[in-house]
């Protein structure tokens, strides 16, 4: 337990709006009748993160690296292309949906203001900060994150009376919304931050494969028991007709009604473990993403990166910093979203593929390649995104 680190920023980053979300329309919709989905999305993240950590741990080379010895340049150009378009995004959203919450408790100052504060202090942390230091503040969040919640949790129970008879699903059961559910639980690109944080914690070699699988199993147990929580507060709600809000505000109608349930103490709880779960995601991602883009300059030289020091690392804290306040005062680029709906759905398909040809290749030493049970999982996986994938392109 002492040496639980990487995995602990993976979950606090992982866990975020998107999750949220997800999990408070599906305990509106269908109680908590799709719990299961909620613990196979786990196995399936578990899944990809643990053949990135092995990858890493049995060969020394980051997957990025992998990926240049191994795939056709083109490949990997065009995700970088996808990675380039989606830190535009991704620092976006999760910087305005933490702005969020301070500017419902203080209308009078303006979103862009709290999202440019929210940016600009996460950059801070980042730069400044070391490895440890950043542990530190995630098991903070966490804590707050948790504890808000169950706190919440406990306060329905016990105070207003769990009715369970809501656990029942309220609409008919959808294959696809299930599907999606299964594939959107946990984190995304930011998986691949893993590795970068087991070299910031000294994490190498062979040996640490056990540590890393306790500490992904932990990360993923505590996304599900979020998830979870988030599905029970939900299901205890009476919604006026069907959940037509998107994003974040969601959550903050969800707040709303947990006061009327519970008085003012319940709303507060629940605000303070949205905004932890917001900003922490901000955090982790401000400092994981740009170990990718600083990999993915040097590997192009065959250099070896230079992680926090270098000048790529920093530079892309900095762009995530502009992207995501660029975002709050000006309006979103037309091509830059439509290019952003083209490749959204490439990126699982994408990674899975690669682990299980690299995993199970010469390449990777005979005892860390994968299991049948892990090549059954992550084929299983890809299926599912391919679907998925499918279902927006053509939906």
């Amino acid at each position: 337990m002492r040496d639980l680190g990487p995995g602990l920023i993976l979950a606090a980053t992982g866990i975020g709006v998107g999750d949220m979300v997800a999990s408070t329309i599906a305990g509106a919709e269908y109680g908590l009748t799709l719990a299961w989905a909620l613990a196979a999305g786990g196995v399936v993240k578990y899944a990809i993160t643990e053949g990135v950590a092995r990858w890493q741990l049995a060969t020394g080379r980051t997957m990025v690296e992998g990926w240049r010895d191994h795939l056709p340049a083109a490949l990997v150009i065009g995700f970088f292309a996808y990675f380039v378009v989606w830190s535009y995004f991704v620092s976006s959203a999760l910087v305005t949906a933490s702005a969020f919450v301070p500017a419902a408790l203080i209308p009078s100052v303006p979103l862009w203001a709290w999202g440019t504060l929210h940016a600009f202090a996460a950059l801070v942390l980042v730069l400044v900060g070391r490895y440890e230091q950043l542990l530190t503040v995630m098991k903070v969040f966490i804590g707050m994150m948790f504890t808000a919640l169950i706190a919440t949790v406990l306060l329905i129970v016990f105070r207003s009376g769990a009715d369970w008879g809501a656990m029942a699903s309220r609409s008919e059961f959808s294959v696809s919304y299930t599907l999606s559910l299964i594939g959107g639980i946990g984190g995304t690109v930011t998986l691949l931050s893993y590795g970068y944080w087991m070299k910031e914690a000294g994490w190498a070699g062979p040996t640490r494969l056990r540590d890393a699988r306790i500490d992904l199993f932990v990360s993923f147990a505590l996304a599900f028991v979020f998830a979870l929580c988030m599905i029970f507060l939900s299901s205890q709600i009476e919604w006026a007709g069907p959940i037509l809000e998107t994003g974040p505000t969601l959550c903050l109608l969800l707040a709303d009604r947990i006061g009327q349930e519970i008085g003012a103490i319940g709303r507060g709880l629940f605000l303070v473990g949205f905004w932890g779960a917001a900003y922490s995601s901000v955090v982790g991602v401000f400092d994981g993403v740009p170990f990718l883009f600083d990999d993915w300059i040097h590997v192009w030289r065959h250099q070896t990166a230079l992680g926090k020091k270098g000048w790529a690392y920093r530079s892309w804290a900095v762009y995530l910093t502009i992207a995501a306040i660029s975002s709050l005062v000006l309006s979103r680029p037309v091509w830059l979203v439509f290019a952003y709906t083209l490749v959204g759905s490439a990126f699982f398909p994408f990674v899975i593929a690669t682990l299980l040809w690299l995993n199970n290749s010469r390449h990777m030493p005979a005892s860390a390649r994968s299991s049948a049970t892990v090549n059954v999982v992550l084929v299983g996986a890809l299926l599912l995104y391919v679907y998925l994938g499918v279902e927006a392109t053509l939906g």
